[in-house]
């Protein structure tokens, strides 16, 4: 059995927010190492419909951005979405239905 390893960014006094709004000046190279080894630990990549709307724009992220792109574009992508009609990023699948045995299947 797989597991699910959630990943989030949130402040100490509790604000989950897009990222790049706030977390930049906290970013260092502990944090990069860490969340480049959380990536390629991972076999597929479970996502909101916001959180895959954001990360769309990775397919033409390659050159910029090198082997994180390259494992980003290539891994599996699971879109749990009641809203989202089509994936159009390549190995993406959106989950409409009962999520939690989709997810477990």
């Amino acid at each position: 059995m797989r597991r699910i390893v959630w990943s989030q960014y949130i402040s100490l006094d509790g604000v989950v927010d897009e990222p790049g709004q706030w977390s930049i000046p906290y970013f260092s190279d502990d944090l990069a190492k860490y969340k480049y080894d959380e990536l390629f630990a991972s076999d597929a990549l479970l996502l909101g419909r916001i959180t895959y709307e954001a990360f769309a724009a990775w397919p033409t992220m390659e050159e910029a951005e090198g082997d994180v792109a390259v494992r980003t574009n290539t891994l599996p992508k699971y879109i749990a979405s009641t809203t989202l009609r089509e994936a159009e990023w390549n190995n993406s699948t959106v989950i409409r239905d009962n999520v939690p045995d989709e997810v477990a299947a």
